[in-house]
């Protein structure tokens, strides 16, 4: 049977070209924005910060500081994040210049967040982050 409104390709061959539309290759992934601000209102310098996805179990030695510098108190960084991974939800991690213990935070979406302001309290030794 010839289906005149599918030309010379009939049936068949009309439905190949459909199903070639939905086929193709999906659009290359568009590369996340995470950038933030950072300001470190601890009273205290940080030497490194890394960034993971919370879906990560461990801190790699393959996970790299985006710190390009210490972080004194008071001063603010724009951390440029452009990770490999399209992980919704990012862990923190800070060092210390003097050494003091690691501090980590767990699940932050950093698409919805544009700065994260780091804050220590003498009184109870919390080291706590708040998110703008």
């Amino acid at each position: 049977m010839k289906f005149p409104f599918f030309g010379s390709l009939g049936l068949f061959g009309f439905l190949i070209v459909l199903a070639g539309m939905f086929c193709q290759a999906p659009a290359a992934r568009a590369e996340l924005d995470l950038d933030f601000e950072l300001k470190n209102s601890t009273g205290y310098a940080i030497k490194e910060i890394y960034i993971a996805p919370s879906s990560q179990e461990e801190w790699e030695p393959t996970d790299k500081n985006v710190l390009p510098r210490g972080l004194q108190d008071g001063e603010s960084i724009r951390v440029s994040f452009h990770p490999d991974s399209d992980a919704a939800e990012w862990d923190l991690k800070i060092v210390w210049v003097d050494g003091g213990d690691v501090v980590e935070w767990l699940g932050f979406d950093l698409s919805e967040i544009s700065k994260i302001t780091l804050l220590y309290n003498d009184d109870t030794g919390a080291t706590t982050a708040e998110t703008e």
